[in-house]
């Protein structure tokens, strides 16, 4: 079998820096503490050519923790960017993670060069469908993140009208008069968790998106309902594939109350029932337009050209209320946190929003919240179904690799003092397509990453033109995992005191 060839990444491997949190005990025996691999440059153009091949090593070669599974799994969640953080520093920029986690084999790529050859891989090398196992118990299997290959090209290509091009100027508006708003409604005089917030926000602009200019009728239960259903991510419980167990054994889970799973079902059954009535709704209608429902409802299979059935519909609708909401809520988080304690980046936001003539520290702003915290830390995990060569080391088929741009975000040699918030490192620079990922890449970057964008600034935007942000403590609030997502422990605490009049009206 042909396995599809990478050169050599002209990298040093180091260990990571170490960030501002104490990490957690890990494994007494440690290996190496860098990766097997030479990354180092080889010299001159001539000597390259003299030297003998580079011998390729199997990636069961690298470097990981030896704890148990479970182990692993309860200290990633626990205190995700710490764990991560700390197997770089023990193990170099690429390492092995245990059989469990998931039970099979999962290499984590931290430097542009493996992550571009990841990402450009040939999409019959490497697929993404069964990585989403760990959320399918929110969106189904059958949506867009379960395609692969030429299905998700076709499913890609159908969808993506309906978030770019003439649905986004329609979109850019409506998401700023949603923005002005929603923050007008926000507390203001006491600390508040915002998460909640933001969340709702974006719920309402996943909305137009989806729906358009025809929304359900009982939107507003789907919202509370879906909320409601997602507290469980919050749970460790959540982490459970319920899907792959016998009914028995989901049974007696059910019945341990404590872990959340009844409630769950519950409001899962629900928010399914409530979607099949949206949708049955828009096809008595007849209401046709740009956006997503639209869209899905004029998709026919190449088969036998019939129409996507009802769990179809449902399980992409899902797959965006997940992607498009769950994300770009913790990224906003995470700016609300960072500017109401870093004084001087969020004067210096102020005064441009006031001015209203440009918008190039706000968007580097949100780029750097991004960078810091980009809301799935560790993106989509890719499974070889052949075997690869990356930079020297080859990969099985049956093997995972996983991009941390948590990790890559953090790298010194790419981000000097790289803990530090300094939007102003993208005012001259636009991120790196392979240094900067927290919208993924190649051929499956997210869909919405222009709209998350846009929903970030709006916010911002009408946040510092109303209100003065004041930090609830004296730090930042720790990464908490919720599922796939990290989002502030606490739920992005902060205090929004009114603006003066003037200065609002100056600000719009």
């Amino acid at each position: 079998m042909d396995v599809p060839q990478t050169t050599p990444a002209e990298t040093t491997p180091a260990a990571g820096p170490q960030g501002p949190e104490t990490a957690e005990s890990m494994d007494a025996a440690v290996p190496a503490d860098r990766c097997p691999v030479d990354h180092a440059a080889a010299g001159s153009t001539s000597a390259q050519a003299a030297a003998p091949p580079r011998a390729v090593i199997p990636a069961t070669a690298l470097p990981g923790p030896k704890t148990p599974s479970l182990v692993q799994v309860v200290s990633h969640f626990r205190r995700p960017a710490v764990y991560m953080q700390r197997c770089r520093e023990l193990y170099g920029t690429r390492f092995a993670l245990s059989r469990g986690f998931p039970p099979r084999p999962m290499y984590v790529l931290t430097q542009p060069e493996d992550v571009k050859q990841m990402f450009t891989a040939p999409n019959d090398v490497l697929h993404t469908g069964r990585s989403s196992a760990m959320i399918e118990k929110f969106i189904g299997h059958t949506g867009l993140a379960w395609l692969d290959e030429d299905e998700h090209k076709v499913r890609r290509k159908f969808l993506m009208p309906s978030m770019h091009g003439k649905a986004l100027q329609r979109l850019e508006p409506v998401i700023n008069e949603m923005a002005a708003q929603e923050v007008a409604s926000w507390p203001r005089g006491q600390v508040t968790e915002l998460h909640p917030f933001s969340y709702r926000f974006t719920l309402n602009v996943i909305r137009e998106v989806i729906f358009g200019s025809a929304p359900p009728s009982r939107w507003d239960e789907i919202v509370d309902t879906w909320m409601e259903m997602m507290r469980f991510a919050n749970r460790m419980a959540a982490l459970m594939f319920y899907q792959r167990m016998s009914p028995a054994k989901v049974r007696l889970i059910k019945a341990i109350r404590p872990l959340g799973l009844h409630d769950f079902m519950k409001q899962r059954e629900r928010s399914n029932a409530l979607i099949a009535e949206a949708i049955e709704e828009r096809r008595k209608s007849g209401v046709l337009g740009d956006d997503m429902l639209s869209v899905l409802l004029g998709i026919t299979h190449e088969d036998d050209g019939s129409p996507l059935n009802g769990q179809e519909l449902r399980d992409e609708l899902l797959t965006v209320f997940l992607a498009g909401t769950e994300t770009v809520a913790a990224a906003m988080a995470w700016a609300f946190l960072y500017l109401s304690h870093e004084g001087a980046a969020r004067d210096r936001l102020v005064a441009e929003i006031d001015a209203g003539e440009d918008d190039a520290y706000l968007t580097a702003t949100v780029q750097e919240v991004l960078r810091l915290r980009p809301s799935i830390p560790q993106i989509i995990a890719r499974e070889v179904v052949k075997p690869i060569e990356i930079n020297g080391v080859r990969f099985e088929p049956g093997a995972l690799l996983w991009a941390s741009a948590y990790l890559m975000h953090h790298d010194p040699s790419l981000y000097p003092d790289p803990y530090a918030f300094r939007p102003e490192r993208f005012l001259d620079a636009k991120p790196g397509t392979y240094s900067w990922i927290p919208f993924g890449g190649g051929r499956i970057r997210c869909l919405g990453a222009e709209i998350a964008v846009l929903e970030m600034k709006a916010v911002l935007r009408e946040l510092l033109a109303q209100c003065e942000l004041r930090p609830a403590g004296a730090g930042l609030e720790e990464p908490r995992a919720r599922v796939v997502i990290v989002i502030p422990r606490n739920g992005a605490r902060v205090e929004l005191r009114p603006r003066s009049r003037e200065a609002s009206l100056a600000g719009r």
